[in-house]
């Protein structure tokens, strides 16, 4: 993949990943995939780091 790889730390690897990510992002904040796509990567980034620790709290692993 050579330079296709990125954010290996976010666990988005490659564009299939990052897609999946938006369509996750756009369900869980039930908008649209498309907007969710146009959106910066840093926005996407804070963005799923924002609805992981929404999840975790839901679920009462806050600490």
């Amino acid at each position: 993949m050579d330079g296709r790889r990125f954010f290996l730390g976010a666990g988005i690897s490659d564009v299939d990943g990052l897609i999946a990510t938006a369509y996750d992002l756009a369900w869980f904040w039930k908008s649209d995939p498309e907007q969710v796509m146009g959106r910066t990567l840093d926005v996407i980034m804070e963005a799923t780091a924002q609805s992981q620790r929404i999840a975790e709290t839901l679920r009462g692993e806050d600490g």
